[in-house]
């Protein structure tokens, strides 16, 4: 297994050439890359702040290569925005797109979203077909894997759900980003639960951790994230340091790596940029004491 950061919270204040010498000061040698990573083209208009359209790949390698720093994973994340996800023409376009920019910076896997998609509990296979049919087509064609992340709002908030998604589109080449927080978000038992159900699809895995937000117990606002749905429902859920809340991460490292998995072990921070720092701090530091490779 490898360690890996996402580049989502500081893309926001960041240039790519910060955060990877930031990155490059921790000893993380992976970065899961974001649209809002990779710089405009010169003289180009950028069409939307979760699309690569416009995006000067070239530069973002050539930058990448200055630091050394590979990519683990190109993530998609037009599902989040309603307009975006209501064109499926547009949606399957850029992320056919964003599969073709994870093959020219050498990333084995997309990871992406369903969430405005598709957010009630039924599942209309005929419509995420045309979401996802094309790119599943040019993921085979580049030997890239489609990994779809499970959130708590949308239809993969159970992981039967999730399963009932990948195999349905019974592709090599889709299959799923694993986030045992997520799914305790969604009221699930994240592992051994979920991972149970779902380890024989699981391309690419995020790291955090998970609580229910206590202010009268110091958790910090920005800190603070959603609301919690299923069992969990009315509380909002907190993201303290990975090896502090009520996920078992350690037990998911150690079957994760017992049962020979070889992919990316990705943090990912939710928190503030400002507070972001000292999760790359703390969880460098957790992932190296259980022999995960930076």
């Amino acid at each position: 297994m490898k360690a890996a950061i996402s580049g989502e919270t500081l893309g926001s204040v960041m240039e790519l050439d910060e955060i990877l010498s930031l990155f490059q000061k921790n000893g993380i040698h992976f970065i899961e890359i974001w649209p809002e990573n990779i710089p405009v083209k010169v003289g180009k208009t950028l069409l939307h702040k979760r699309l690569y359209a416009n995006r000067d790949v070239e530069q973002a390698k050539k930058i990448l290569e200055k630091y050394q720093i590979k990519a683990a994973c190109v993530c998609f994340g037009a599902g989040f925005d309603k307009e975006l996800a209501k064109d499926p023409e547009l949606f399957s376009r850029e992320l056919e797109r964003a599969v073709e920019i994870a093959y020219e910076l050498g990333a084995k896997v997309v990871n992406h979203y369903c969430y405005h998609v598709a957010m009630g509990p039924e599942i209309s296979f005929s419509e995420l077909e045309k979401y996802y049919g094309r790119a599943i087509r040019k993921a085979k064609h580049r030997k890239i894997y489609l990994a779809l992340e499970n959130e708590a709002h949308d239809i993969t908030q159970s992981p039967e759900g999730m399963k009932t998604i990948v195999e349905h589109m019974n592709s090599e080449y889709f299959k799923t980003n694993f986030d045992a927080t997520n799914y305790y978000q969604a009221g699930y038992e994240g592992f051994p639960y979920a991972y149970e159900v779902l380890k024989e699809y699981i391309v690419h895995v995020h790291i955090k951790n998970g609580c229910f937000y206590h202010p009268e117990f110091g958790h910090e606002k920005q800190c603070r994230g959603g609301k919690m749905t299923g069992m969990f429902a009315g509380n909002d859920i907190y993201y303290p340091y990975a090896s502090d809340g009520a996920v078992n991460i350690d037990g998911l490292l150690r079957r994760l790596e017992k049962d020979g998995y070889t992919g990316f072990c990705t943090m990912e921070p939710h928190t503030t940029p400002e507070k972001c720092l000292d999760f790359y701090r703390e969880e460098t530091a957790y992932l190296r004491e259980r022999g995960i490779k930076e």
